[in-house]
């Protein structure tokens, strides 16, 4: 799923695209079971792999 293009339908966030959502937003759909939290999880992880990718080019530098 291309979290790019999916844009949060409900609460504080409405309209912000997944990827700018704060890491806490995106946690308490996880817990909750949010009928959208796998697109949560699947944005949590992309940022998980972007941080890793990050720091393995840091330390090969």
């Amino acid at each position: 799923m291309n979290n790019e293009k999916e844009i949060c339908d409900f609460g504080l966030h409405s309209g912000e695209s997944y990827r700018a959502l704060p890491v806490t937003f995106l946690n308490w759909m996880v817990e909750t079971d949010h009928l959208k939290s796998h697109i949560a999880k699947n944005e949590l992880q992309r940022r998980s792999i972007a941080v890793q990718s990050a720091n393995e080019v840091s330390k090969n530098s």
